[in-house]
C-alpha cells in the first residue's frame, strides 16, 4: 500500500500499483481499530460499494476484517454514496464505509469513511495510516454479525414523498448515468415520478466505464449527452459522477453549467422567504458568485475546497447551503446536509417547474465574467506543494497583487484573478483564471504559466492550458 493513497478526504489509489488488494483485509482491521479507538461504543457499520470491477473483492476483504474485529456489518450492495449517508436515517448504525473512487478513472478505487454524522478526513486519515503500518487490530472475543439490506426503495420513496409536486413533470429531460451507480436509482425514480418525457443514457452498471469517465463536470464526458440533447430537443440533460454525489447539467443550448453558477440559482430560490440565509462556497468559485449573492442580500463566506472543509465552515457560520465549483452541493435547507447529486437534481427541477423558465434564462442574471475551465495538470505527488509555494513567493513580491492563501494561492489584480492549488485527491495541480475581458484572462493565465514553467515542458503547458 503506497503512502499517498491515504489522502485528505479518503483512502484512494490505483488498484495494483498503489493499492494492493491482498492488503485490504489489514486495512479493514486498521479502520476497525481506529473507529473503536475514537468511539468505544461503535458496533454497527454500514458498507456500500460503487460499480467498479474491483469493488466486490474490496468489499469481501473489508467486511471480513470488520466482522473478525467483532463489529456488525450491514451491507447495502451496489449504491450511490448518498444512499449510504441516507441509511443513517434508516438504521441504527455507528459508522459507514463507502467503497468508491468517485469520479476517478476505472483503474482507481478507495474507501470513504464516516463516523456518526462526521466524515473522517485530514489528520484522522493519517491516524488510520499509522494504525495500518503498525498492524493495530482489535482482539475480538467473538465475531460480529453480517447482514445485507437495501435502502434504495426507501430512498426513492422519500424523494417521491418530498417532491410530490414534480410528479408527472412535463419537462423533456435527458439523464446520463455514466455506467455508474446512479443507474441503480434513476430508472426507478423516473417511473415512480411518472416522468414520461425522459431518456436515460448508460444506466447499465459497468465498472470499466466503456462510454466515458463518470465525471459530468468535464465537457468531453458529456459529449454523448450533448449530441442527443441537441438532436432530440431536450429541455436539459443531467449527468452524474461515479458515486452520484454530484450532478452537472447541460442547458437546452448545450452549455455545461459549472457549480458556481448553479450555486447562484440554488441560493436565490432557496432563500426566498428565508431571513438571514447564509451560503458557503469554495475558493475555486468565480468572484461573480460573491457579487451575485451580495446583490440578492445573501450572506456568504469562502472556504478551502473539499467537502469536509465546506461542511465545517457551514457549521461554523450556521449556513443553510454550501457548494463547490466541482458540483458538490450541501443542502441543510430541507435535507440532511451531505452532498447528493440526485437530491440536487430534484431541487433544480423544482426551480425550473416553479419558475416556468429554462435554465438558460435563469443563468442570464448571473454577473458576466469570463472564466476559464479548471485546468488539472498532472505532476509528481511530492512536487505539488512545492509548486504552490514557489508561485506564492513569486506573486508575494508584486505590489499590484492581493493574495488569498486559504487553499493554495488566489491572486487578484486589476485585470483579473487566478487560482493555483494542489489537488487533495490526485497528483495534479489545479488552475483557474477569470477576468472581465479576454485580454485580461490571457494576461492572468500567462502570469501563472510563467511561474510554473520550471516544472514542465513549455509545449506541454501550451497544449494543456488553452483558453
Amino acid at each position: 500500500m503506497k503512502d499517498h493513497v491515504f489522502k485528505q478526504y479518503d483512502i484512494r489509489g490505483k488498484i495494483g500499483s498503489e493499492i494492493d488488494l491482498d492488503q485490504v483485509y489489514d486495512l479493514g482491521c486498521a479502520i476497525a481499530f481506529y473507529l473503536k479507538q475514537q468511539s468505544p461504543s461503535v458496533q454497527r457499520i454500514v458498507v456500500g460499494m460503487d460499480g467498479r470491477d474491483h469493488s466486490p473483492i474490496i468489499k469481501k476483504h473489508l467486511c471480513s476484517a470488520l466482522v473478525d474485529s467483532g463489529l456488525d456489518v450491514v451491507f447495502l450492495g451496489l449504491c450511490p454514496s448518498p444512499l449510504l449517508y441516507f441509511s443513517f436515517t434508516c438504521f441504527d448504525v455507528d459508522a459507514g464505509l463507502m467503497i468508491t473512487a468517485s469520479h476517478n478513472p476505472a483503474e482507481y478505487n478507495g474507501i470513504k469513511i464516516r463516523l456518526g454524522d462526521h466524515s473522517i478526513w485530514g489528520t484522522q486519515i493519517q491516524e488510520i495510516k499509522k494504525c495500518f503500518y503498525e498492524k493495530n487490530r482489535i482482539e475480538a472475543f467473538e465475531k460480529g454479525e453480517y447482514c445485507e439490506k437495501s435502502v434504495t426503495d426507501v430512498y426513492i420513496n422519500w424523494m417521491v414523498a418530498n417532491f410530490k409536486h414534480l410528479k408527472g413533470l412535463d419537462l423533456k429531460i435527458l439523464f446520463d448515468c455514466g455506467n455508474a451507480v446512479a443507474g441503480i436509482v434513476m430508472p426507478k425514480l423516473i417511473e415512480k415520478m411518472g416522468w414520461k418525457n425522459t431518456k436515460v443514457l448508460f444506466a447499465e452498471i459497468d465498472g470499466s466505464y466503456p462510454n466515458h469517465e463518470a465525471d459530468p463536470t468535464v465537457e468531453e464526458n458529456m459529449a454523448d449527452a450533448k449530441k442527443v440533447l441537441l438532436q432530440e430537443g431536450f429541455d436539459l440533460a443531467i449527468g452524474f459522477d461515479g458515486d452520484a454525489d454530484r450532478m452537472a447539467p447541460l442547458t437546452k443550448t448545450g452549455e455545461l453549467v459549472p457549480g458556481d453558477k448553479l450555486m447562484g440559482v440554488f441560493s436565490k430560490y432557496a432563500s426566498i422567504n428565508r431571513r438571514n440565509f447564509k451560503v458557503v462556497y469554495d475558493i475555486k468559485c468565480s468572484s461573480a458568485l460573491s457579487i451575485y449573492l451580495s446583490r440578492l442580500g445573501i450572506k456568504s463566506d469562502v472556504a478551502p475546497s473539499g467537502h469536509s472543509l465546506i461542511k465545517n465552515k457551514m457549521k461554523e457560520i450556521g449556513a443553510h447551503f454550501g457548494g463547490e465549483l466541482s458540483c458538490h452541493f450541501f443542502f441543510n435547507d430541507r435535507y440532511f446536509g451531505y452532498d447528493d447529486g440526485i437530491y440536487a437534481m430534484m431541487r433544480l427541477l423544482e426551480i425550473l417547474h416553479s419558475t416556468h423558465k429554462s435554465l438558460d434564462l435563469l443563468l442570464e442574471e448571473f454577473p458576466k465574467m469570463i472564466c476559464s475551465k479548471e485546468f488539472r495538470i498532472e505532476c509528481l505527488e511530492e512536487q505539488k506543494q512545492k509548486i504552490v509555494d514557489d508561485v506564492t513567493g513569486a506573486f508575494a513580491i508584486r505590489e499590484d497583487v492581493e493574495l488569498l492563501l486559504i487553499d493554495g494561492i488566489k491572486a487578484n489584480c486589476n485585470y483579473g484573478s487566478g487560482l493555483l492549488r494542489a489537488s487533495n485527491t490526485q497528483s495534479v495541480i489545479c488552475l483557474r483564471f477569470e477576468s472581465v475581458s479576454q485580454e485580461g484572462l490571457e494576461k492572468v493565465k500567462n502570469d501563472f504559466v510563467n511561474c510554473i514553467k520550471p516544472y514542465f515542458e513549455e509545449s506541454f503547458l501550451t497544449k494543456n492550458i488553452e483558453i
